[in-house]
């Protein structure tokens, strides 16, 4: 008969990993909380300003266009375009 191999329990890193992932998952629900509450007062600031936020810039990809009177741009690298 040939020996199994054994399977060596390591709880002590299992355990080390659980809470490695919890707090990500921490971290993760906070940066997203964030990111709602930055949305919401983008858009409130847009609307006070007469702007909108458009689609993400597809010159640089750094930053969601602004769209005012016809126009959208980017207020990042300034690409601009007429609607």
């Amino acid at each position: 008969m040939t020996p199994r191999p054994t399977r060596v329990s390591h709880p002590r890193r299992e355990r080390d990993t659980a809470v490695q992932l919890a707090v990500l998952s921490d971290r993760l629900e906070a940066a997203e909380r964030r990111q709602r509450q930055l949305q919401n007062t983008i858009a409130a600031i847009g609307r006070e300003a007469g702007v909108s936020v458009g689609c993400l810039c597809g010159h640089c990809e750094e930053s969601y266009t602004l769209i005012k009177n016809g126009d959208m741009y980017c207020p990042r690298c300034g690409h601009r375009r007429s609607l």
